[in-house]
């Protein structure tokens, strides 16, 4: 009895070994995405500025999403410090493309980010406001290839079909949750590396994987910033109400 069970193992790992090997780098990206898809999400999450003389400054948001087809909302409200509370950033896809407000207490205005802005820094953060709408592509939006393939990971290469921020990604997915462990983000030439992003802790939530800590690491100047999902709801009811341009001048 042990030799067969023994048997049926070996044969089982060799079968999901095979299966896993048969996945072309879009199936993988896809897997990736569908990983990643809800049609609601509730985040709080600590922002922490990493300076290169190691000093840490920490911020904390909370953030809303929701997804009607292929497009999602997000609204990301700043609660402290004092100095960036009440900032509050909407990003939008409508027809597949992604429009994105911020409004400044500061200022008591909202402010479209332009096209030409979005590979700006997101309020001093390592992260883009072309980041805050996605870290990876669909596979229609680039081009994919697997570079390589190993027990616990595949590696794929990414080339946006629109070069807007980054000429490419390469992106190290997990096998076992199908969660970006690395993504490394190139610069418009595809050869200057630009930024890392790597994934230090991951968990679950109602079953799902969820990236819980992840660090963006500017490669020019050594500035980073971790990202720590403190506590995360999906799937539950959010009003349409969040998602608007009132909501964003006046939080309510």
């Amino acid at each position: 009895m042990k030799r067969i069970a023994c048997t049926a193992a070996i044969i089982l790992l060799v079968t999901s070994t095979l299966f896993a090997a048969s996945l072309t780098a879009n199936e993988i990206m896809s897997k990736v995405l569908d990983t990643q898809k809800s049609d609601s999400a509730a985040l709080d999450v600590k922002l922490i500025l990493v300076e290169t003389n190691g000093t840490q400054r920490e911020r904390r948001i909370q953030m809303l999403s929701k997804t009607v087809g292929d497009d999602t909302s997000t609204i990301t409200v700043f609660l402290s410090p004092e100095s960036v509370r009440n900032t509050r950033f909407l990003s939008k896809e409508v027809n597949g493309q992604t429009e994105q407000y911020i409004y400044l207490p500061a200022l008591k205005r909202v402010k479209r980010i332009a096209s030409s802005e979005e590979g700006g820094s997101f309020m001093g953060s390592d992260f883009s406001y072309a980041d805050m709408a996605a870290t990876t592509y669909d596979t229609d939006e680039a081009t994919h290839t697997l570079i390589s393939d190993d027990a616990t990971s595949y590696t794929i290469q990414s080339i946006p079909n629109a070069k807007k921020v980054y000429g490419k990604s390469i992106v190290k997915v997990d096998k076992s949750t199908f969660l970006p462990l690395r993504v490394e983000f190139y610069d418009l030439d595809g050869k200057t590396l630009l930024k890392t992003l790597v994934t230090e802790a991951q968990d679950y939530v109602d079953g799902r994987p969820i990236a819980k800590i992840m660090v963006m690491t500017t490669v020019a100047t050594g500035h980073a910033t971790r990202l720590e999902i403190v506590q995360a709801r999906y799937d539950m009811a959010i009003s349409d109400n969040y998602f608007t341009q009132k909501f964003l001048e006046t939080g309510r």
